[in-house]
Order: C-alpha cells, then sequence, then structure tokens
C-alpha cells in the first residue's frame, strides 16, 4: 500500500483529481453568478431617473411641502443579473424612503435612504437629502372660480354662463398655507373648443393674491365645467 501511494503515477492520478475539482469550482460560481462577475473585477452601473421618494410622516397631523417627489439613482455593482433587474419597475425591489416620523413644525433637511437594496450593490441618490417644510394640517371650503380666457370666445360670440360641478371644495392644507390661499380656481384649457356649448372637465388650483399657486390637497382634484355662449345677432 506504501509503495502505491509513494509511486509517481499515483501523484499524477491526484493532481489530476485536483485539477478536475478546482475547474467544477470555479464553473459552479460562475454559474451561480450568471455570467455576471467578469476577470478584473468589471463593474456594471446604471442610473434611474425619477425613482419615487416615499415620505414617511404623520399624515393625519401634519402637513408637507416645498419638495421633489422624484430621485436620479445611480446604481453599481459586479453582478450584472442584479442591475438589470433593479432597472425593471417590475422587478425591483429597492426603495427611496425619506423618514420624517421624529419630525415637527418647520422647514427640515431630511436625508434620502435607499432601503431593500442587494448587499452586493452600492447606490448614490441626486439629490441625498430633501428640503421639506411641516406644517400643522388645517381644511377649509372654498368656492371654486372658473377662469375662462378672453382670447378663447370667437369672434361674434358672447360669454352666457360659466358653471362648475361641484361649486364648493374642502382644501387642505398648512395652517400658513391655508391662510394664503386667495381663491380655487378651475382653468379652461387654451386648446378648448367653444364654438358650442361645452362640458370639460378641469382641474383645481388655490393660489395666492399674486396669483401663485399654493400648495394644497383638495377633496377632489377636478371638476366639471360647463361653459355656454351666444352668437351676436
Amino acid at each position: 500500500m506504501s509503495r502505491l501511494i509513494n509511486s509517481k503515477p499515483f501523484y499524477v492520478l491526484v493532481s489530476i483529481l485536483f485539477a478536475v475539482f478546482l475547474f467544477l469550482n470555479v464553473n459552479s460560481s460562475a454559474a451561480l453568478n450568471d455570467g455576471s462577475v467578469q476577470p478584473g473585477g468589471q463593474v456594471y452601473t446604471a442610473t434611474l431617473e425619477n425613482i419615487p421618494i416615499s415620505v414617511q410622516y404623520n399624515f393625519d397631523k401634519y402637513f408637507i411641502s416645498g419638495y421633489n417627489s422624484t430621485a436620479t439613482v445611480t446604481l453599481s455593482s459586479n453582478n450584472q443579473v442584479e442591475i438589470l433587474q433593479e432597472k425593471s419597475t417590475d422587478l425591483r425591489t429597492f426603495k427611496l424612503v425619506a423618514d420624517l416620523s421624529d419630525i415637527g413644525t418647520g422647514t427640515h433637511t431630511i436625508p434620502i435612504v435607499v432601503k431593500n437594496l442587494s448587499s452586493d450593490m452600492n447606490a448614490k441618490t441626486s439629490p441625498n437629502s430633501l428640503a421639506i417644510t411641516v406644517e400643522r394640517k388645517k381644511s377649509k371650503v372654498f368656492d371654486v372660480s372658473p377662469i375662462v380666457d378672453k382670447s378663447l370666445i370667437p369672434e361674434n360670440y358672447t360669454l352666457t354662463s360659466v358653471t362648475t360641478s361641484p361649486s364648493r371644495v374642502v382644501v387642505i392644507a398648512g395652517t400658513d398655507s391655508i391662510n394664503n390661499v386667495k381663491l380655487v380656481q378651475a382653468v379652461l384649457p387654451s386648446d378648448t373648443d367653444l364654438t358650442k356649448e361645452t362640458t370639460i372637465t378641469v382641474n383645481l388650483q388655490a393660489v395666492d393674491r399674486s396669483g401663485k399657486i399654493v400648495p394644497a390637497i383638495f377633496s377632489q382634484t377636478s371638476v366639471r365645467m360647463t361653459v355656454k355662449l351666444s352668437k351676436n345677432g
């Protein structure tokens, strides 16, 4: 037995078996990575735009405004399969979160955190934080003011009436913001044909005295506007 172990053919056989074992192990690892880990540690990247940010806060107590609701995310990984997966909106696992759970009123800078990201992947967001204004929530009922630009009225026609349904809505905003609201308006789109009686869905806007839009939530985001005209002569 010892003569066999010390023989040259035995060492050759062991060397061959060891080489086969290494070959199978390397190929097994490559299969698990689906070929994404390249010689030299190749890094794959992807830039994803308009990724929504989930802002966590006390919705019943506060109103938040003044921030971008999306961010750009740059991903990097040695695993190409994971990069392709995160590029797909249907397969994506990560999400962006800004946590205001322990934040009171005022304007705050909140970091954007990437959650549920694979440990094999790095992520950078642009921007990397949000400036968010937090106010106490307040609601108030406003009449809807329908707005029809005179330039939309055809020649030889007169505007007879403009109505909206509903004619009043509830506006929800911060205590300071809602005090700045002068009116809630429904502006008729500039491409509307007014050669006949027209009923159209129009979005609502809350505006201040200077005509600047005030951030707000409405009991419904749009109304049905009916415009009636009469032909002169």
